[in-house]
């Protein structure tokens, strides 16, 4: 068993994540973060508390938020506490939920005592060896053309996990569920460890919606995409929630797992026994035996599409979607758009949703409203009509904040989306994602423009970050990831100084030779190996 591997099962079985609640108050009444144990840190992440680089007192704090789902209220709570005490600084992440930054051990209490107390939310599984935050359509529920309501069903899978407790407290390694049944299936289920997402089949009395269930995705530097198990789930919450549960259960128990951290996601238990032993041990887990249907392999037309602009919902009313660049709110901002929820939306509950694409929405807008609305989203820096790229250039933390990251890219994302949205125009988005590691935290193998953080050499000085290149990357039946542009087999460079100069070659030459609206990654796929290298190679080649 690799060392790091056998360490992190040895402080799990030492004490459970969960337990180590009350110690998080002991140590911030004591306030000294040099006392506190690194077993107790790590095991801090349980409930969403990390340890901050460069790791001299501060930590990130992710706000669990199953489906995405605030209202004006709960935004504008976590507005003010990021103004009072995360030096007004926040991010929206790939899964739909809030980090706060530049947080004290002294700082906990409050801000769990808000969370709990004052927003009715909850942190158990914001992270570690547990289930993640359960994805959803930001507009489920709402939508006309919806295939299911799958409306309650993100929550639903939470809550059973977290009341699971140490049931589901000490898996393998992390355990990622999404939900979703929109006809773009923008919650991406390909991508996750089981996901759902909604399907009509032709029946003798008609047409009858349910769901699919996938298993076993994941990204990191050994991607995967999920596996259809064949089988149409009725849109029933007691079904799901035990169907959710066996799964989980099953990767729990697979000691094979627990041999390497690298190795340890249910992604690679799947693709060693296949689909159809997996569904075995899932139906003999459940001790019934699900519906099969062989035509039900998975989404047909997905897209990145997370709901921007202005979409009318089956009430009447409308949603305004709201593009974060690169992710990243300030305090300020938050409380801004709760207050401007609290009076534009006319839902008391259904009010603001975040999206995997770090955005925002607004929703149940009285379609008079939506002018003025989308004035008073202007006047706070946050148009809803911006440059296409806008609401699809993803950024992981980066440098600033995470121990794992080897380049800076918030600052980065942001100067790239600064030069692009004054120098190209376009008439499509495109997903381009900046990330700061092998990690993919933003999903550079599903972007049309992936970058991947590494250094190297340049100009003679080492430790010079720069970006590897991804293109290509397809959704849906018959789906492939992007795949690194090289040259003579050998990944290419770009140092980050001027790898928005290559972003733009290759827009500007997917617009030129793009036949009959050809989507980018088609137009990439196409291309030749050294004309793609061609157009992102800086003038100077960097030295490994």
């Amino acid at each position: 068993m690799a060392r790091k591997a056998v360490e992190q099962e040895e402080l799990k079985r030492a004490k459970d994540g969960l337990d180590v609640w009350d110690d998080i108050r002991r140590y911030a009444a004591a306030g000294d973060y040099g006392s506190i144990p690194a077993d107790d840190l790590e095991r801090f992440k349980w409930f969403g508390i990390y340890r901050q680089k460069p790791n001299d007192g501060h930590f990130m704090v992710r706000i669990k938020i199953p489906g995405g789902r605030l209202t004006a209220m709960q935004l504008r709570e976590i507005g003010a506490f990021c103004r009072l005490r995360a030096r007004n600084i926040g991010d929206v992440t790939t899964r739909q939920d809030i980090q706060l930054h530049w947080l004290t051990i002294r700082d906990m209490p409050e801000l769990l005592d808000c969370v709990y107390d004052r927003l009715g939310m909850y942190q158990e599984f914001s992270c570690g060896d547990a289930p993640r935050n359960t994805t959803s359509c930001p507009l489920a529920g709402e939508l006309a053309d919806e295939i299911v309501d799958a409306g309650p069903f993100a929550r639903a899978i939470a809550d059973m996990y977290r009341a699971g407790g140490k049931q589901f407290s000490n898996l393998p390694r992390k355990f990622k569920t999404a939900v979703g049944a929109c006809p773009s299936h923008c919650h991406e289920p390909q991508m996750n460890c089981a996901a759902l997402f909604g399907v009509r089949r032709k029946r003798s009395g008609g047409p009858e919606a349910g769901f699919g269930l996938l298993v076993g995705g994941g990204l990191r530097d050994t991607p995967h995409f999920a596996q259809s198990l064949r089988v149409f789930l009725k849109p029933d919450l007691d079904l799901v929630r035990d169907v959710f549960c066996r799964i989980a259960e099953i990767f729990r128990d697979q000691e094979s797992l627990r041999q390497g951290r690298l190795r340890a996601r249910l992604k690679f238990y799947v693709a060693e026994i296949g689909w159809q032993a997996f569904r075995d041990r899932l139906e003999e887990r459940l001790g019934y035996r699900l519906e099969h249907d062989d035509d039900i392999v998975g989404p047909e037309n997905p897209s990145h599409d997370d709901h921007m602009g202005i979409t009318a919902l089956k009430n009447g009313l409308r949603s305004v979607g709201v593009p974060i660049p690169r992710g990243r709110l300030s305090g300020d901002q938050m409380v801004a758009l709760a207050d401007l929820a609290g009076r534009y939306c006319r839902h008391p509950q259904r009010q603001i949703n975040t999206t995997i694409k770090q955005n925002l929405i607004l929703l149940n807008i009285d379609p008079a409203d939506v002018p003025e609305l989308c004035a008073r989203l202007a006047d706070i820096g946050l148009p809803t009509d911006p440059h296409p790229l806008r609401s699809q250039l993803l950024s992981c933390t980066g440098t600033q904040f995470c121990n794992l990251a080897v380049v800076e890219t918030k600052d980065r994302a942001a100067r790239i989306l600064e030069y692009l949205e004054a120098h190209v125009p376009m008439d499509a988005p495109l997903f381009v994602s900046v990330t700061g590691c092998p990690n993919s935290c933003a999903q550079y193998q599903l972007a049309d423009i992936g970058l991947q953080g590494v250094l190297y050499v340049w100009r003679g000085v080492k430790g010079v970050e720069h970006y590897h290149v991804l293109v290509g990357a397809r959704m849906g039946p018959d789906p492939v990831f992007s795949d690194f542009i090289c040259r003579d087999g050998r990944k290419v460079k770009v140092p980050a100084e001027l790898i928005h100069l290559s972003i733009e070659r290759l827009i500007r030459a997917w617009q030129a030779e793009r036949r009959n609206g050809e989507p980018f990654g088609d137009w990439a796929r196409r291309q030749e190996a050294n004309r793609l290298a061609g157009l992102v190679e800086p003038a100077e080649e960097p030295q490994a």
